[in-house]
């Protein structure tokens, strides 16, 4: 897990230890391959999906120790690193003293749609419950403009399936929970989204997924802009010279 999450998550005490955050960074990600892999991921989708610096800034939440920061910077893209538990906010800091904020995934301090690009990395498969995700999925979504990169652990992989069976240890009533592909549509769709596609390292093997959803303009926001298109297609001036025209 990136971090705490939210103060409605059960395990947001495993990391308000003083010494959670170099615990963490130190011993959670000491295989190398295992470290690169979600910022590999994160990168290739921004590739497929053509994203390209904006004015407004990529959101990172929970960002733990920040590990998908160099990411973000690297395309050119103004970074912010948001998590409730201020030991990893703290280890993050010995990267880079500035862009981070502690606050509380469900009830971020940002407007509507403040943030190009919200990327949220190993958090849900922590929640209990289909409520916290819905709670979730909708701050996510809110103070995106257009893209939300949210990371989950599939129900259709191979790990999940041998739980259910009985091949795999379950992790019990408290642990870590895999959703289904339909309940993310389903839940990303009622926040006003729609997601467009699925990520994996391994599909069907890795449990860690990505989804990418792409945020709906409000009906009256669609309607405005295709009334300033027809606008300005009406007062296009025609110059006196044939077949050319002016400037709106």
């Amino acid at each position: 897990m990136e971090s705490g999450g939210a103060s409605k998550i059960d395990v947001r005490s495993k990391w308000s230890n003083a010494e959670a955050g170099a615990r963490y960074a130190l011993n959670r990600w000491r295989d190398p391959r295992a470290a690169l892999r979600d910022p590999m991921l994160v990168e290739r989708i921004l590739d497929r999906h053509g994203v390209r610096p904006a004015m407004r800034p990529v959101l990172d939440v929970p960002c733990g120790t920040g590990r998908l920061r160099g990411v973000i910077e690297r395309r050119q893209m103004r970074y912010v690193g948001v998590d409730v538990s201020l030991p990893m906010l703290h280890e993050a800091q010995r990267l880079d003293a500035s862009g981070w904020m502690q606050a509380e995934v469900e009830r971020l301090p940002f407007q509507d749609d403040s943030f190009d690009v919200v990327v949220c990395c190993r958090l849900l498969h922590h929640l209990r419950t289909p409520d916290q995700i819905e709670a979730v999925v909708q701050e996510l979504t809110r103070v995106s403009r257009r893209m939300v990169i949210a990371s989950f652990w599939d129900s259709a992989s191979l790990h999940a399936l041998r739980r259910r069976v009985g091949l795999r240890r379950s992790e019990g009533p408290t642990g870590r929970r895999a959703v289904s592909k339909r309940m993310l549509r389903q839940v990303f769709d009622a926040s006003g989204a729609e997601v467009v596609g699925f990520h994996y390292s391994f599909r069907f093997v890795s449990q860690q997924t990505f989804a990418v959803a792409l945020k709906r303009a409000p009906v009256d926001e669609r309607a405005k802009e295709a009334r300033s298109i027809r606008s300005r297609l009406f007062d296009l001036d025609i110059d006196s010279a044939p077949g050319s025209l002016g400037k709106a």
